[in-house]
């Protein structure tokens, strides 16, 4: 900010003799501040506004090289008009130079009891700008016998340069979404007041569950954030086949309490997603191939609308709701706040580990594993995961037994291939399931078994950093068994590609992407997670799209790096495999993988031929688009898409 506000305050003193030096009277030139003012004073509103829509340190970057520019074009204006026009220009883009830096200093600042001093140290510091902007400049005008071509350079050069260095700034900024206030709803009918509150003092709400979101839409610029991760109550029926649910509770938790009452949900493996996002994206998870999605074992929701009302969503009241929230994206139609759900026992299984440490049998495993893993029998849910330099194979084959497995394998074609390490084990409870490839590769008696990983609180990850954060009531679900230790954070790339049935993966194209993972360093962590999809029995009729023509699922992580160029090179590869494979297999991706640098339009990769419906049943519940996110259902349909 330093360079930034030295090349912007020179013209300030220059301007009136810059206007007189090309023929204009003198009391017309000294108007030339006031102009200014003006340009200045509506920037300094218009340009919170947009900080708050679009990050502070992208607007105010913006600010400083648009100065910057308008200083390298003051060489060409020499007509009073012009010179009028370009106070005006300045005005603005310097304004919000000045509205912006303190809210800068704040967005950054880890402890708020500093704010004040930091914004004060900021301020004397750019001081020093202000105090010696002027003599450089008369100093400047002096050497060039009176002309400002030495000025206009050395202004215009730093402010540039200042730029550039905001420009890093925000190059090293994982996070450029700041809600205005964040409410941590314990009960669900805390919700809907919440709601109201938020419409009227005139700020969106946004719902966070598990806060997974890889693009940070549970936490948007200048929002209520609704925390309902302590909405997390469970209320198992008396036959133990259904359950009432706080909508906010994790999967490890869910799973931790059912256990009690030897049965458990069809949901995803990981245990610190919440509820509520899982089944918005549809739910995929290691049971689907036999049992469906997540979505498909829900009954009814109760749903907080725009109005702060609460309605039954279920299929006989408001069924358009009931099928939207399934599938349909979250944060968009209303804040789910309950769910019920379907409870299931499932049978003791067979467990499949497989892992090949040979680089060069990569390739050969990931295409055997897609021709043959999503045509088997539908109790085997198996993933391929493809990393720099190994691969790996995982599987959960329902109700089979441990001979069963081996036969499919032994026929599989997988063995012949380079020295497989092969681990099948049979006579597996849910609690290995649950924890398998976290911290087991291999059945383990049930007794042995440690599932203190899925005993998570309701704020399950580590400090970011040395920021402060808010803590309440943070505890597991029982005390009969350890506590899951907290999450380490890491910042995350990811892509998703769904494989049709009628669209498979050339062999080449699988060639490739396994040889660009090899790219990537280790410390990029890279991971192709690939799963066989090929659902089979009836759909509970939710909006996930892709439920019948999804072959096989592609994800690709990356841990990110704090090195700029570093994450450069990590965003630089997702962006040449995206334009290499997404030609390949189409649009479709699953939406609880947001990703904001899709080539295709977003909503037509996530939702599909429902698009239409959806922004049906958004008008019908949320017409003043109060629920929304950069990704969200709009209330009119997309430009490219067409309805029927």
């Amino acid at each position: 900010m330093f360079l930034v506000l030295w090349g912007m305050f020179i013209p300030f003193f220059y301007l009136p003799i810059y206007g007189q030096y090309y023929g204009m009277s003198e009391s017309k030139a000294n108007n030339l501040l006031s102009y200014l003012n003006a340009g200045s004073f509506v920037a300094r509103i218009l340009t919170g506004i947009l900080a708050d829509r679009f990050g502070r340190f992208n607007t105010i970057f913006f600010c400083a090289l648009g100065c910057g520019i308008l200083l390298f074009g003051l060489y060409g204006i020499k007509a009073p008009p012009a010179i009028i026009s370009f106070s005006v220009l300045y005005g603005i883009f310097s304004g919000g130079l000045i509205s912006l830096q303190s809210a800068c200093v704040a967005q950054i600042t880890p402890d708020t009891k500093t704010i004040g001093v930091r914004i004060g140290i900021m301020m004397a510091i750019c001081s020093l700008g202000g105090l010696t902007g002027s003599p450089i400049g008369g100093a400047l005008i002096t050497s060039n016998h009176g002309g400002f071509t030495g000025l206009i350079n050395f202004s215009a050069i730093i402010l540039t340069v200042g730029a550039a260095l905001i420009l890093a700034v925000v190059q090293g900024l994982w996070f450029d979404q700041f809600p205005a206030l964040i409410a941590f709803a314990v009960n669900a009918d805390e919700v809907g007041p919440l709601v109201k509150c938020a419409q009227k003092f005139g700020h969106k709400a946004v719902p966070r569950t598990g806060g997974h979101h890889f693009l940070a839409y549970s936490a948007l610029n200048n929002t209520l954030v609704i925390d309902i991760s302590h909405i997390n109550h469970v209320e198992v029926s008396p036959d133990r086949k259904t359950a009432t649910v706080g909508a906010g509770i994790r999967l490890g938790a869910l799973y931790t309490t059912l256990d009690a009452y030897n049965t458990t949900f069809i949901g995803g493996l990981c245990p610190t997603v919440g509820l509520g996002g899982l089944i918005s994206s549809g739910g995929f998870n290691m049971q689907m191939r036999a049992l469906g999605m997540s979505s498909d074992h829900v009954l009814a929701a109760e749903v907080v609308t725009a109005d702060g009302k609460t309605v039954t969503a279920s299929p006989t009241s408001h069924p358009d709701l009931f099928w939207a929230i399934r599938g349909g994206g979250g944060g968009t139609y209303g804040i789910v706040v309950e769910f019920t759900l379907q409870l299931k026992q499932l049978p003791r299984s067979a467990m499949l580990a497989i892992s090949w440490n040979d680089t060069n049998d990569r390739y050969e495993v990931a295409k055997q594993f897609l021709e043959w893993a999503p045509i088997q029998p539908k109790e085997l849910t198996s993933q391929v995961n493809v990393y720099k330099s190994t691969v790996q194979i995982l599987g959960w084959y329902l109700g089979g037994s441990a001979q069963e497995l081996q036969a499919l394998i032994n026929a599989s074609g997988l063995l012949q291939i380079g020295n497989p390490q092969v681990q099948i084990s049979g006579n597996c409870n849910t609690d290995n399931s649950r924890v398998f490839g976290y911290n087991i590769t291999e059945c383990l008696p049930d007794e042995q078994v440690d599932t203190s990983i899925m005993n998570v609180i309701p704020q399950p990850f580590t400090q970011y950093e040395n920021h402060p954060r808010f803590l309440y009531k943070e505890l597991p679900v029982t005390d009969t068994r350890g506590t899951a230790p907290p999450w380490e954070r890491f910042k995350r790339l990811s892509k998703s590609f769904f494989v049709q049935k009628d669209n498979l993966l050339p062999d080449d194209a699988l060639k490739r992407v396994v040889d660009m993972i090899s790219e990537l360093d280790d410390a990029s962590q890279v991971w192709g997670e690939w799963h066989s999809w090929n659902i089979s029995g009836d759909s509970n009729d939710g909006a996930f799209p892709w439920r019948e023509q999804a072959y096989a699922h592609l994800e690709f992580q990356v841990h990110g790096s704090d090195d700029a160029a570093t994450q450069q090179w990590y965003e630089d590869w997702f962006a040449g495999l995206e334009s290499f494979l997404r030609p390949v297999v189409g649009p479709a991706s699953y939406s609880g993988y947001m990703d904001a640098d899709i080539s295709t339009n977003p909503l037509e990769s996530y939702y599909g031929s429902n698009v239409c419906r959806l922004v049906g049943i958004k008008k019908t519940y949320d017409p003043e688009n109060f629920f929304t996110n950069p990704d969200a259902i709009p209330l009119e349909i997309p430009e490219g898409i067409t309805c029927n």
